[in-house]
């Protein structure tokens, strides 16, 4: 049995994870998506351009559901220590299908010590919390140092999104449908970040590429990022993430970024050529 598992969600953009020790394991929940009469679930068998091409052609209504509760119990089986990152509890019910999940395990493994963490997030700063587990696991920390760590740790990282296109968030009643019909009008970009209620609002537009840019830098700033982790995420949109990541690292001397490309789910919702980035504050 190993001492610890991490398991997630799609509300992460992680599916493995490689090179863990044989005292750790990495486990992955996923969400599901409904386009017209198809079920997709999110386990990287179809990639990001197929999904959007996907939803642009779809003539019903979309939606996404969450893992059962026995999905998520039968993932906490073979650690002694088991801590859980789900999607935003403000957009899904993962969380709480978590929780039932862990009251089902629990009835036949009272031993095992369970966390569920609310993330208030998504991808980028998801994947940031992930990384921090991990390597609190790795340094062989007992339950209640990874709890206090983690929860001190996710008071100091945030999340920003450069969206340019928000249909499927208006559709699903995220985002008001004014602002939606926005975005599509003079080559507008909106920068989303969390409010309060960890669900997404919108707290800049910019015309052009260059101009969004610049506002999810002064994001940042305006957040206390100085320079330590980001993970940055796309919607098969690599190009803009590396031009991104340039900025970030020539503003910020002291910046660690990553890139990778979103789950389906948070494709889903950043929609094409989307732009998701979890960092580091003071």
């Amino acid at each position: 049995m190993k001492k610890w598992k991490i398991v997630t969600d799609s509300g992460s953009d992680f599916r493995t994870i490689d090179n863990l020790s044989d005292k750790v394991d990495f486990a992955f929940v996923p969400l599901m998506l409904n386009i017209d009469n198809e079920v997709i679930v999110d386990n990287g068998t179809i990639d990001n351009d197929t999904l959007n091409a996907k939803l642009e052609a779809a003539k019903g209504a979309t939606s996404s559901a969450c893992p059962s509760p026995d999905s998520y119990a039968r993932t906490y089986v073979g650690a002694e220590n088991v801590i859980v990152f789900t999607l935003t509890g403000g957009l899904s019910g993962s969380y709480n299908s978590a929780r039932l999940g862990k009251d089902i395990f629990e009835e036949e493994h009272p031993d095992v010590n369970v966390h569920i963490f609310d993330s208030r997030s998504a991808s980028g700063e998801m994947n940031l919390l992930i990384e921090k587990a991990l390597e609190l696991a790795e340094a062989e920390v007992e339950f209640e140092e990874m709890l206090d760590a983690l929860n001190t740790y996710h008071q100091h990282t945030q999340i920003v999104f450069l969206l340019e296109s928000v249909n499927n968030l208006v559709k699903n009643g995220r985002v008001n449908k004014i602002v939606g019909q926005m975005i599509g009008l003079l080559n507008i970009r909106l920068v989303g970040v969390r409010t309060e209620q960890s669900t997404i609002d919108i707290a800049h537009k910019a015309r052009g590429a260059k101009r969004g840019y610049e506002s999810v830098l002064k994001e940042m700033e305006s957040n206390g990022y100085q320079g330590g982790k980001v993970s940055l995420s796309h919607v098969a949109n690599l190009e803009s993430a590396k031009r991104l990541k340039a900025l970030i690292k020539e503003r910020f001397k002291e910046a660690h970024v990553t890139i990778q490309e979103t789950s389906n789910l948070c494709s889903y919702y950043a929609e094409k050529n989307g732009l998701i980035l979890g960092y580091e504050t003071k």
